[in-house]
């Protein structure tokens, strides 16, 4: 597990740096693939509550240590993210397209809502009015067309590491 939260992270962290940065460029009004929140997604349903929630507290504080969004932000909308996703490990399993699609939209809402909590608490004005706006659809469409891609490639990163149980090398 711990060596599933440090190679989560890192990915994580570095697609978060790549999020803030060069994604900017194929930003369709503003809005930008938000690939930390797929990792996140799939980390958790593989490995469960526990390593979703790690992942995403620690892909979030990069956001926010880099991002505009006041320190905690990410750190709380990924952490919770990475706990609700990893209840689903074990109990769904996900076939190439649908499932993964399902949750990623799932989780662009299970976003949007927590952050316009968020906000609202904080009298964060910005990303209340951004939930159901023209820019959320961008989001979505977004998280649609890449969600079965990056689970696929996650998918086939994860089966050609070798498995400790067996007595191989990690």
């Amino acid at each position: 597990m711990i060596k599933t939260v440090i190679w989560g992270s890192i990915l994580a962290g570095s697609l978060a740096v790549l999020q803030s940065t060069l994604l900017r460029f194929v930003a369709i009004a503003g809005v930008q693939p938000d690939l930390v929140l797929i990792v996140v997604i799939f980390l958790a349903n593989k490995n469960g509550s526990m390593v979703g929630q790690l992942v995403g507290f620690i892909a979030g504080t990069v956001l926010d240590a880099i991002g505009l969004a006041p320190l905690g932000f990410y750190a709380l909308i990924y952490t919770v993210t990475g706990a609700a996703f990893g209840l689903t490990r074990g109990k769904m399993f996900l076939d190439p397209v649908f499932l993964p699609l399902l949750f990623g939209l799932v989780a662009v809402l299970a976003k949007g809502l927590v952050g316009l909590a968020v906000a609202t608490l904080f009298s964060i004005d910005p990303v209340s009015a951004r939930l159901f706006s023209g820019r959320f659809l961008i989001e979505i469409g977004y998280t649609a067309i890449l969600v079965p891609v990056l689970f696929g490639v996650l998918g086939l990163v994860k089966a050609l590491q070798p498995d400790p149980r067996k007595g191989e090398v990690v």
